[in-house]
């Protein structure tokens, strides 16, 4: 429970906002010919870029210090 949203609709807000629909060219060549894998890698690797860019902004002053 998030602020009076429900957590899951809060996840598919994000998800919908940063990942989206499937847009193939958006995926490795490669995987074009296979909608379910080339969608799940790209979906994939936005969500670890999105943590890491969460990461470095809440622990970005500790990560500097000697």
């Amino acid at each position: 429970y998030c602020g009076g949203i429900n957590m899951s609709l809060m996840i598919d807000l994000l998800y919908d906002y940063f990942v989206g629909y499937p847009k193939p060219e958006r995926w490795p060549e490669e995987l074009r010919d296979s909608p379910v894998l080339g969608h799940g890698q790209y979906a994939f690797s936005e969500g670890l870029r999105l943590g890491f860019l969460l990461a470095v902004e809440c622990m970005g002053p500790e990560l500097l210090r000697p």
